[in-house]
């Protein structure tokens, strides 16, 4: 009687832990979507956390796979086919070209041979007339090119300068972000002028002022760890565009460069957009209860006229104290200022303007000019 009993509790006990092994089985596997929260064995996977995240907890779990430098190498690949160098010319033929230590670091800018480079000084004038005959550009798969035109525009661009490269017409072009897609903390590579990858993170990104251009893109940013004046050119970890640094430390955003990009692949030259106004973002003031609440007020600027003489505002009307609410039925607001919107358009564009005068809401038709 003892042995049948003794046969039941050992046999008991089995089936009991074969049932608890099924059981957890079964939720690993057909309960992962709606019992996440308790599947601790299962891996957790974090690329879709930005680098340094600071929303993002794991307590103790069992295996943590990050996959994030394998997604930086892969990145970093990527960017190499879509990098040049520029070197100053060899008129020895027994010399060489030191692959590590070019004169200045290039980006492709079209595909049919526009580059844009990082000059490491400030951009001479000679420069225009004797490019062709004092540098060449050499790309990842170490191709040498000639250069046969170059442009350049420190006043607006910083110390960037853009060649044209002779019999050039398959260059990798990287895409360029838009300023909805320049999101804080979001991971960055950036490629030095020493010809190295540094990972950093993007700290800051902040309006200009409240006064401000319609002719200048607005957005400032800072990265969280380079404080120096480092030039680069900074990738997201899709390897997408988000702005360039010069040797002094300035930005050049993703939406600014794009609008030169634009002009260079339509029409050989270094023109955007231009509509003639300084003004105030309504958007980030409070002020009477009779005053629109956003849109962009026209209003004159310490040293500067609030319509520029000969513009394309001053040609349509506008006057100081208008306050521009749309353009092509976009409303302006905190996520859509007025020098964003005129630095998607071209110059030539026709572009329709809402605006509000002595409480009154008017429009007007407006060709725009060029910078």
């Amino acid at each position: 009687m003892k042995n049948n009993n003794l046969n039941s509790i050992i046999f008991g006990t089995i089936f009991g832990l074969l049932a608890g092994v099924a059981s957890t089985l079964l939720v690993s596997f057909y309960g992962a979507d709606s019992l996440s929260n308790l599947n601790f064995n299962q891996e957790f996977n974090l690329n879709d956390y930005g680098y340094l995240s600071p929303n993002l907890v794991i307590r103790d779990p069992k295996k943590v796979v990050v996959n994030q430098d394998v997604k930086v190498d892969e990145t970093i690949r990527d960017i190499k086919g879509s990098l040049l160098s520029v070197f100053v010319r060899l008129d020895n033929n027994d010399d060489y070209y030191d692959l590590n230590a070019p004169f200045a670091n290039a980006i492709a800018a079209t595909n049919d041979g526009w580059v844009m480079a990082i000059w490491p000084e400030t951009v001479p004038e000679y420069l225009l007339s004797k490019a062709s005959s004092t540098y060449v550009i050499i790309d990842s798969q170490k191709k040498i090119y000639e250069i046969d035109q170059v442009l350049f525009s420190t006043k607006n661009t910083g110390d960037f300068v853009f060649f044209h490269l002779l019999n050039a017409n398959s260059l990798s072009v990287k895409r360029l972000l838009s300023d909805a897609e320049i999101k804080l903390g979001q991971s960055l590579i950036l490629s030095t002028s020493n010809q190295a990858f540094v990972l950093d993170s993007l700290a800051k990104k902040n309006q200009d002022g409240l006064y401000l251009s319609s002719d200048i893109y607005a957005q400032k940013v800072s990265l969280a760890n380079n404080d120096q004046e480092t030039s680069a050119f900074i990738f997201n970890l899709n390897g997408d565009i988000l702005g360039v640094i010069d040797n002094k430390g300035n930005w050049l955003l993703s939406p600014a460069i794009d609008a030169y990009w634009r002009s260079l692949l339509r029409n050989n030259n270094l023109q955007k957009a231009s509509l003639g106004v300084s003004y105030l973002d309504l958007s980030y003031i409070i002020n009477n209860e009779s005053a629109p609440t956003k849109g962009a007020l026209i209003q004159a600027v310490s040293g500067s006229n609030a319509i520029v003489k000969n513009s394309a505002a001053e040609r349509a009307g506008l006057k100081l104290g208008d306050v521009i609410t749309r353009i092509n039925s976009i409303e302006l607001n905190s996520d859509n200022n007025l020098s964003l919107i005129i630095s998607t358009y071209n110059p030539g564009d026709n572009i329709i303007i809402d605006f509000i005068r002595g409480g009154e809401s008017r429009q007007v038709e407006v060709v725009l000019g060029a910078i």
